[in-house]
């Protein structure tokens, strides 16, 4: 979410929820007519300290410059009225509903949830189903009579057999779902198959997609998660030397004859984001990689075994297996699953809970369950309820704490409630229509109340308030400004030519062994004129001695060596990480200046940098800053002691 990637890059200034209230209330800072205590001060800089990655700025002084520029824009998206806006409002609303949910959950009821959720994450079932679709307006009691009648069959039968005859795709489907854990299927669906024994059908049962009978085959310990690493040729590769199936072999040959993994995934693995780690990927369980065959081979292995080539839809893979990790301890995981239970369609079990809770804690005032259902009827013509006679539409109806609701506010609801309107029993109507009525009351009330009952959520409710006021005026002022300021965009490029500069380049090939003896061969087949794919058949023939590879390089990419003095023409042989490489340079680019459209993109950057530096010399001209000097000095001084 925007706000909280703001809050981290401009270091969003909140105090700490469970550090001790302020014991210093000498005011340090004041703008204009915000003061600011010494306390609240030190508590935004222990905070955010550790946040901070220029030494320098620990330094209170130099901390304080950034707590002062924070403060004057928050000030200024305020004058500007950021916080009235209509988008700002959207996504605030928004936000807060989501925060909300933390606090009104009943904490027993969750956490037994969150058990089972853990017991089913450490254990994986393999199933088979078979489901009838239904819809609202279907008779739901003929398709369980179905089931029944199916699940003999489904015990005794051949499953293959059995789905030929019945599986339509379109009312009917008999399916079969391999492994899975918790939340992997709806929780009605998951409670079936975790609660049926290995090789028993379950009773009928229903979810949002109709009913279903679940076979279970077989339950086994979760295998947790691979750490692994992998060398990728991309199907797409811009090698022109090899096809991508060629080169994941010779990578192959060369690990099988002893070189080092972690190295050649580094010079040639196209998976850049892993192959700067030396191949190594985010360790990864069956359902987080999009691809059986990778999941499968990866958890095959041995640990430190490397595979044979495997073909994904996104290239040519090698894989090595580090380790396997399993499910971590129920302590480690506790949050993740708590999230993804309030996610889940467990959370009706949490929110009937609270209101269960929210009724003994507010006291409540209303009509008797007789009184209810003779206050109100419904106008068959219209279609519509309304007041008995003698009922006043602004009396009380219910009263929760000292809020009142009339019952005018019930008979709107009523109302709206269009799907209800048919029902023919009236007061059994009413009274259903009152408890949902009371319930949502309850938890409105409770959600009003939040800020006032629990200090963290009003902590981190006026932390985002503030994050989003102004990652809107950054984005307005600075970053939309910049972007969007063609002539600005250019004056600035032209006056700081110097800090736009292209890397120098190589054009050519590199050859790549373990041996220098292989390189001095290549050296003396380069100066005969030997091609490329003549040396690499030759030197390969018996056993992958060399990979040469072709293009343009950066100076900077891995497979060049560092701090060396490039020339066109065959070159002198360099050690590189645990190799040695030889160069044949047809062409070089040396370091130039960049064209505006080639570094527009750095352009903006650093205009931007300047403009937010104007900007803040501008708030401190129009903003009031006093600075107590002597609490200042007195909190270094506490500081340093």
């Amino acid at each position: 979410m925007r706000a909280f990637i703001l809050a981290i890059s401009l270091l969003c200034f909140w105090s700490n929820f469970g550090q001790q209230q302020p014991t210093n209330s000498e005011i340090l800072i004041t703008i204009n007519s915000e003061e600011i205590t010494v306390d609240e001060f030190l508590d935004v800089y222990n905070k955010n300290i550790n946040l901070v990655q220029n030494v320098n700025q620990k330094d209170i002084d130099d901390y304080l410059e950034l707590y002062l520029n924070y403060k004057l824009k928050l000030l200024e998206a305020r004058a500007l009225k950021y916080d009235q806006k209509q988008s700002y409002k959207q996504e605030y609303e928004g936000y807060k509903k989501q925060l909300e949910q933390k606090y009104l959950t009943d904490k027993n009821v969750t956490e037994a949830l969150i058990q089972e959720a853990y017991n089913r994450t450490i254990e994986e079932v393999k199933a088979q189903h078979i489901l009838v679709r239904t819809s609202s307006d279907q008779d739901t009691l003929a398709a369980s009579e179905k089931l029944n009648v199916l699940r003999n069959r489904f015990l005794n039968e051949d499953f293959d057999l059995l789905k030929k005859e019945i599986h339509d795709g379109k009312k009917i489907f008999a399916e079969n779902l391999g492994y899975f854990s918790a939340f992997k299927m709806v929780y009605d669906f998951e409670n079936a198959a975790f609660n049926t024994s290995v090789g028993d059908v379950s009773q009928p049962f229903k979810t949002q997609f109709g009913y279903h009978i679940v076979k279970v085959l077989d339950k086994r310990p979760s295998r947790g998660k691979a750490k692994a690493a992998h060398i990728m040729i991309a199907h797409n590769s811009k090698d022109s030397l090899q096809t991508p199936e060629q080169r994941i072999n010779e990578l192959h040959r060369l690990l099988l004859q002893g070189e080092s993994f972690e190295n050649l995934a580094k010079q040639f693995s196209e998976d850049k984001s892993s192959a700067k780690n030396g191949g190594n990927l985010k360790p990864f369980s069956s359902s987080e990689i999009n691809s059986e065959i990778f999941v499968d081979t990866a958890f095959g292995l041995e640990d430190g075994a490397i595979s044979n080539p495997i073909r994904t839809k996104f290239g040519w893979h090698i894989i090595k297996l580090i380790s396997t990790i399993p499910v971590k301890d129920f302590e480690e995981i506790k949050f993740d699953l708590e999230q993804k239970v309030k996610r889940d369609s467990r959370s009706s079990l949490i929110e009937k809970k609270m209101i269960e809770s929210l009724k003994k804690q507010y006291q409540i005032d209303a009509p008797n369950r007789d009184e209810i259902s003779s206050l109100f009827f419904k106008v068959e013509e219209q279609n519509d309820w309304t007041l008995q006679d003698g009922v006043a539409p602004k009396d009380q109806f219910i009263k929760i704490q000292n809020r009142v609701l009339t019952h005018d506010d019930f008979l709107i609801f009523l109302n709206k409630k269009r799907s209800l309107k048919n029902n023919s029993s009236t007061s059994e109507l009413v009274l259903r229509s009152y408890n949902t009525f009371l319930e949502e009351q309850l938890m409105q009330y409770k959600k009003d109340r939040l800020p006032l009952e629990n200090k963290e959520y009003a902590q981190i409710l006026k932390e985002y308030e503030e994050g989003l006021m102004l990652f809107d005026i950054m984005q307005e002022k600075i970053w939309d400004g910049a972007k969007n300021d063609s002539i600005g965009l250019l004056n600035h490029y032209e006056s700081n030519q110097a800090k736009f500069i292209a890397s120098a380049e190589i054009t050519g090939t590199i050859a790549r062994s373990k041996k220098k003896s292989a390189l001095k061969k290549i050296i003396k087949m380069w100066s005969d004129g030997r091609s490329n794919d003549d040396i690499t058949n030759d030197l390969n023939a018996k056993r992958q001695q060399i990979i040469l590879s072709t293009g343009s390089f950066e100076i900077d990419n891995p497979l060049l060596p560092k701090k060396v003095k490039f020339k066109e023409g065959i070159s002198s042989i360099f050690p590189i990480e645990d190799s040695y490489v030889v160069l044949n340079i047809s062409a070089q680019s040396p370091q130039k200046m960049q064209s505006f459209e080639d570094s527009k993109g750095a352009v903006i950057s650093s205009y931007q940098a300047e403009l937010e530096k104007h900007w803040i010399e501008n708030l401190r001209t129009k903003y009031n800053i006093s600075i107590n000097k002597n609490a200042l000095d007195a909190l270094k001084s506490k500081r340093l002691n």
